[in-house]
């Protein structure tokens, strides 16, 4: 959990976290254990997140007990540093706030609207007269102290209301059985407006919701894209693939591999669902007929067979690394390299869009290794193809497993060099390219 809220935040941002641990009644030892934990995160988090001096062992079926009075009390006197601390609202801003917002959260049954509808309702009753790029200015600053949520040009005037109607409801309807009758991730209008109307029904709210403005809102935030049939395929939704293999076979024609990995260590990982957006936006810019699993996709690029390119993206379970394989017939070297540096590009946008924290690195991927489909892939870090490249042969001197040098690898350098190359020709070539 440390870890994602880490890669959730951009570091301007320190976070305060304390820790409170269930069952501390099973444990003799419950309090020396818990403090261990907090020793040990307080190391790996040190300057990224602010972990408390104080934490709490509890027996949670005691709400009285003296450990949870401290807790209370420890809490109340955060709050109240952080209203203490929390930043005034403008003179326009706070009667929309403190006043007009809480009465529309009371008495509309649609919580989402148009931004213009919200501009005259300000207007009306709180801003006569006012400009209405000035009021836009308002309902902006609203949406960043988290008053209102705002996506493209319909606001929420309940923060609450687009994850707990929308998001959570079509991303985790209650009946599940589409899901397992539709692996590729397809949801159709009527599907989602159910679930909605099923979790709507089922807590008794008195709520209409316009399902087209929800997937709309979904859409624009990424969680979906429409496809041209009418329904929304969603890749948080789609299917492990079970056999890589079967969907990237080697091919008698596909000469030319070059491969990429971005990797980070503990703590660091890439935001659980950057690869969800990642595939969205894939599709959207690179291959609108992409082929995609959970946590796999494979695009292709190139109208005819002669400049016909295919890269296949995959993240490991730990969310720690992420390849990137790009392949083509023989003479296709500029058609690979485009294609990864398309695919690459996204995926860095997206990280630095959904997993802002994350520190990662470049390394590149055996040559050797990708041609032959090899399960388990030996990379070389940046760090040592720099090394090659600025202290020479000497200094090239990990190998893999068939005796390929890191200088077989370095297709950053615009040149593709055979798999098995002599090996005094490669480094020269290298290090030419290179100067």
């Amino acid at each position: 959990y440390l870890s994602f809220l880490r890669a959730s935040l951009d570091g301007k941002f320190i976070p305060t976290v304390m820790m409170a641990a269930s069952h501390g009644e099973s444990f003799s030892n419950g309090q020396r254990l818990l403090q261990q934990v907090v020793s040990e995160m307080h190391s790996l988090f040190h300057g990224m997140i602010n972990i408390t001096e104080e934490s709490f062992l509890l027996d949670c079926r005691k709400s009285r007990s003296p450990e949870m009075k401290q807790l209370k009390r420890f809490l109340k006197q955060e709050r109240k540093k952080f209203v203490e601390s929390d930043v005034r609202y403008p003179r326009l801003c706070e009667p929309v706030a403190n006043k007009l917002l809480p009465t529309l959260r009371e008495q509309r049954e649609d919580p989402f609207m148009e931004t213009e509808e919200l501009v005259q309702i300000i207007e009306k009753e709180e801003c006569p007269g006012q400009d209405k790029e000035i009021i836009k200015k308002v309902i902006d600053f609203l949406d960043e102290a988290g008053e209102v949520v705002r996506v493209d040009n319909v606001v929420s005037v309940d923060p609450c209301s687009l994850s707990q109607y929308a998001i959570g409801p079509v991303m985790a309807p209650k009946d599940l059985k589409w899901h397992t009758e539709a692996p590729d991730g397809r949801m159709t209008r009527e599907e989602a407006e159910k679930a909605i109307k099923q979790y709507l029904h089922d807590h008794k709210l008195r709520i209409r919701l316009n399902v087209d403005t929800v997937l709309k809102m979904l859409e624009d935030l990424g969680f979906c894209m429409k496809l041209e049939d009418g329904s929304y395929m969603f890749p948080a939704h789609l299917s492990p693939l079970k056999h890589l293999c079967e969907m990237w076979k080697k091919e008698e024609d596909k000469k030319v591999y070059v491969g990429r990995r971005h990797f980070c260590s503990s703590p660091f990982i890439f935001s659980p669902g950057t690869f969800c957006f990642f595939q969205r936006q894939a599709c959207v810019e690179i291959d609108k007929l992409a082929r995609m699993w959970r946590n796999v996709i494979i695009v292709a690029k190139g109208e005819v067979a002669s400049t016909y390119a295919q890269c296949l993206v995959t993240m490991d379970k730990h969310l720690r690394a992420v390849d990137f394989v790009a392949r083509g017939r023989e003479g296709s070297e500029s058609q690979c390299l485009s294609l990864l540096n398309d695919v690459t590009r996204v995926w860095e946008y997206i990280v630095a869009k959904h997993s802002p924290g994350t520190e990662y690195q470049t390394g590149y991927l055996s040559r050797k290794h990708i041609t032959e489909h090899k399960e388990q892939i030996a990379f070389y870090s940046e760090e040592v193809v720099n090394d090659g490249k600025k202290n020479g042969p000497s200094a090239l001197v990990r190998v893999v497993s068939g005796g390929e040098e890191v200088v077989d690898t370095l297709q950053d350098l615009l040149v593709l060099l055979p798999v098995q190359p002599e090996s005094s020709k490669v480094v020269q070539a290298v290090l030419n390219c290179g100067q």
